[in-house]
């Protein structure tokens, strides 16, 4: 069995990954476990100082038995500390933003822990993990009863972006933000909701849908064919 410790943004991320991730993995033979980083003494997750990953990430390629890392964070309010920061921000095109972030991140995380670079496949998910519940906004809208009424809202919202990874990162326009906008009766709840929205969406659903997302479960799904 490949272990692949997946380091999340927050508890929503952990949660969608032991969830719905770790289970369509078993089969690979490849065991996702996903974990948080301490951002304050009893906190975990949210508010990502890059000092903070860069040692809990360290850290983790450095344990004996050699799990291969991955992360799951957010692009939206990522901190301005990330290893090719700035120059991401010149970058029009979403895809090559994500290409200069990542390339910048494994090689500083790789010269750090002094690993194989097949070890680290950095993820960096565009805007935040609420754009994969806009794969589906038929299904999201029928999670709660009172949710029904949205539908019409979250159609727009899906039908104005290229893709669900598209919404923007506007604090008012972020994908978090039209959901807790439409969503009332009960209001949306990110750390109850929204593995659970995933989870009825499906995965299949998702990739189809986001291609920065499928492109990183199709490294994972690699891990496979790797020797231990």
């Amino acid at each position: 069995m490949k272990r692949v410790c997946v380091v999340c943004e927050g508890q929503t991320e952990e949660t969608f990954v032991r969830d719905v991730l770790a289970p369509a993995f078993i089969g690979l033979s490849v065991h996702l476990s996903p974990e948080t980083i301490e951002t304050s003494p009893g906190h975990k997750g949210g508010a990502l100082r890059y000092d903070r990953v860069k040692r809990h990430l360290r850290n983790t390629l450095r344990q004996r038995n050699a799990p291969t890392v991955t992360t799951l964070f957010d692009l939206y309010r990522l901190d301005q500390g990330f290893p090719g920061h700035a120059n991401s921000k010149a970058q029009t095109d979403l895809g090559m933003r994500l290409d200069v972030l990542r390339a910048a991140l494994h090689a500083d995380i790789v010269a750090e822990a002094g690993c194989r670079p097949e070890r680290f496949i950095p993820h960096i998910q565009p805007y935040e993990f609420e754009a994969l519940l806009f794969s589906d906004v038929q299904t999201l809208s029928q999670v709660e009863a009172g949710w029904q009424s949205a539908l019409a809202e979250l159609s727009a919202v899906r039908a104005a972006a290229h893709s669900p990874e598209y919404i923007n990162d506007r604090p008012e326009t972020k994908p978090a933000a039209h959901l807790e906008r439409a969503l009332k009766n009960p209001s949306y709840h990110k750390r109850r909701h929204g593995p659970i929205a995933a989870m009825k969406i499906g995965l299949s659903k998702i990739e189809s849908e986001c291609v920065f997302f499928s492109g990183w479960l199709m490294k994972l799904r690699a891990l496979s064919t790797q020797p231990l």
